[in-house]
């Protein structure tokens, strides 16, 4: 059991620690709330495409990443490696503050390349903007339940008499390349004689290749302890689909053998190949409020080459080794090597599609102290934001748990912006962060955090992330 412990500690450690400290969050709302990250905003929600833009800019780096998990604290994880010695009272402590589904998220994505460009009419009002580029994908989540949990580190004593489910059990990563276009048009209508409202439509498609997979299609597990302990009885049912760019994939190592020229290969070259759409609305009263929102990432990836299926399904019971007088050792052997081998998955050659993580966004500002510079720009001294973000399942960078967030942003003559947000909900729980621009004649420089809980409050800090970029504007 002492292993099973030093496992968990370290893979919890791992979640915070590791991945933060390799910069790999889920959505980075941020970007809502300040003028000089609107173009990067749109990759969420499409009618921002053009919004802060004068004629047209082109950002030409821009990276955002973190990682964050549903149940533990930073301050919980470090004092569970400090332990040195693990008692009854340290495995209770960590069962009881799980949640009947955990989840962790480690993820990020660089745009390599981002162009917004404006076309404004005769009355010199922006009435079509573009957008389009491309920028790397990185998403992995896993799912696990308490009872799973509860039963590596306590036994199945606790467990007498239940049939127990030992499910959600999945693990989920998507590496792509994203190439995108996307579209917005401006309608003005005048309501009354004092509202002026515009409405914005807008779209976005994505062309997406990708060179590495992992889909849990399904994964149900459950053990049934007879009351006196007799006998165990296992159900298991799973489908996990993998793609790698390594060679014999599935025979020698889940990933195959992985070589530096496989990955560079295969980088430009692709194994899987997909499509999808984002669809958006805006409508700005009196330009004072602005409300947007959109339906995300609503699409699939197909993997027809060096991808396989592993499957495995049945009942496992066992109630004790059959001895026997002579060979005792051989039989125990014989019959824990037949148990072994219903776990075994089956291990096939198989084309499969991977759905993408679905989201749902909506955002409102409110916007005070209207001002125009001389070069045509309008922009706010204050802005307050409303954001709400809603995933459809835990899956990749979507959370079933809706995330609330609430921001401020001060404009000091559009050259320096900087603000704070809030949030509440999604796999963080709660999150404190702030984001700071400048804008340097053409050049834009912006950095910018939803989480900064782990520099000032561990008790509540389960995530960490982070952004900068930078780009040109006319």
């Amino acid at each position: 059991m002492n292993g099973n412990k030093i496992i968990f500690v370290t893979l919890l450690f791992f979640q915070i620690e590791l991945c933060a400290e390799n910069s790999l969050a889920q959505i980075n709302f941020s970007q809502f709330q300040n003028q000089h990250t609107f173009s990067q905003a749109s990759q969420y929600m499409p009618s921002f495409i053009g919004e802060g833009v004068r004629k047209y800019k082109i950002t030409f780096f821009d990276f955002y990443g973190g990682v964050s998990n549903s149940t533990f604290s930073l301050a919980a994880i470090n004092k569970l490696s400090a332990t040195a010695k693990w008692s009854d009272k340290t495995s209770d402590s960590i069962v009881n503050n799980l949640k009947a589904e955990n989840t962790f998220y480690a993820g990020g994505n660089i745009s390599l390349l981002h162009i917004s460009l404006n076309i404004k009419n005769k009355s010199k009002n922006k009435f079509l903007s573009f957008a389009g580029g491309l920028r790397e994908r990185v998403d992995m989540n896993a799912l696990y339940s308490r009872n799973l949990v509860s039963l590596l580190l306590k036994g199945n004593k606790q467990f007498a008499g239940e049939n127990v489910s030992l499910s959600p059990l999945s693990v989920n990563f998507l590496q792509c390349t994203d190439y995108f276009f996307g579209m917005k048009t401006l309608l003005s209508l005048k309501v009354g004689k004092k509202t002026l409202l515009k409405l914005k439509p807008a779209f976005q498609i994505h062309y997406l290749t990708s060179m590495a997979n992992v889909y849990t299609e399904n994964s149900d597990f459950s053990l049934y302890t007879q009351e006196e302990g007799r006998e165990l009885q296992m159900n298991y049912n799973y489908n996990l689909y993998i793609t790698s760019p390594g060679e014999n994939i599935g025979l020698r190592g889940i990933f195959g053998q992985i070589k530096t020229k496989d990955i560079t290969k295969n980088l430009f070259r692709c194994i899987g190949h997909g499509k999808s759409i984002d669809i958006g609305f805006g409508a700005d009263v009196n330009d004072w409020i602005k409300i947007n929102m959109a339906l995300t990432d609503i699409g699939s990836i197909s993997f027809k080459k060096q991808s396989v299926k592993y499957a495995g399904g049945g009942e496992i019971k066992f109630d004790g080794f059959i001895t026997s007088y002579t060979e005792t050792q051989n039989n125990f052997k014989s019959q824990a090597d037949s148990m072994l081998m219903l776990l075994n998955p089956t291990v096939e050659t198989a084309a499969y599609k991977v759905p993408l993580a679905a989201k749902y966004f909506s955002n409102a500002s409110f916007n005070f102290l209207k001002k125009r510079k001389k070069n045509g720009m309008v922009y706010f001294r204050h802005t307050f934001n409303i954001s709400y973000v809603q995933g459809f399942k835990y899956y990749l960078n979507t959370s079933k748990t809706p995330l609330l967030a609430l921001g401020y942003n001060y404009s000091i003559g559009n050259i320096v912006n900087a603000g704070i947000n809030t949030s509440l909900g999604g796999t963080n729980g709660k999150t404190t962060g702030a984001n700071l621009s400048f804008q340097l004649g053409n050049y834009q420089l912006w950095f910018n955090s939803n989480n900064l809980l782990p520099l000032i409050d561990k008790k509540n800090a389960r995530g960490l992330d982070g952004a900068f970029g930078m780009g040109i504007e006319f």
